[in-house]
């Protein structure tokens, strides 16, 4: 038997059933966390920002367009409350503190894919490095870098949640490359 796709379980969430909705929060709040944690850096708010992610799936299942990737669908809210995050978080004045948290990663001595500490630590000044390089360059660049180095999606599944041509993603992918690159430098680091 195949598992259903998303579509088909949001279908089903339509039509009342809660347990499709457990089934879509079960496959998708992994990686909607990383997403959302790469462009909210304070962990608390961007768990606060999945919940209401799929508290907003399913309060507007009505609307979404049959023929649409659910995934595109849930991105673009998920990226809607991420940019008002940032909004409530300017309108207060209220700086949001560095993490140097990220999902997923070893926090022992030793790492758990067997990798030696001292390369683990290589691995995590890097990681840190990078999310701090992100932060500096503008929140449209961030996202595009986002959504396609992070995420996996193509051009044009995110000109698609962005609501702007790919000439314009493709565009912004460049100058915010080149935003990382700088940043980088700015902290020593040449590598690519």
């Amino acid at each position: 038997m195949r598992a259903a796709t998303d579509e088909e379980l949001l279908s089903a969430v339509q039509a009342g059933d809660m347990d499709s909705l457990g089934l879509l929060v079960a496959r998708w709040e992994r990686p909607l966390f990383r997403f959302v944690y790469r462009l909210v850096p304070r962990k608390d708010d961007a768990r606060d920002v999945c919940q209401e992610t799929f508290l907003r799936v399913l309060k507007k299942s009505h609307r979404f367009k049959t023929g649409s990737r659910y995934s595109t669908w849930m991105y673009q809210i998920a990226l809607n409350l991420c940019r008002d995050q940032a909004r409530r978080a300017k309108r207060w004045n209220r700086l949001i503190a560095e993490t140097t948290e990220v999902p997923d990663r070893p926090t022992g001595a030793l790492a758990r894919d067997g990798t030696d500490p001292a390369r683990s630590v290589e691995r995590r000044e890097k990681a840190d490095a990078l999310q701090r390089a992100l932060e500096r360059i503008p929140a449209e660049q961030r996202e595009v870098l986002v959504l396609k180095e992070f995420e996996g999606l193509k051009f044009r599944e995110i000109a698609e949640i962005l609501g702007c041509p790919e000439s314009t993603v493709k565009s912004r992918m460049y100058y915010g490359l080149n935003g990382i690159r700088s940043a980088l430098a700015g902290q020593g680091i040449t590598e690519a």
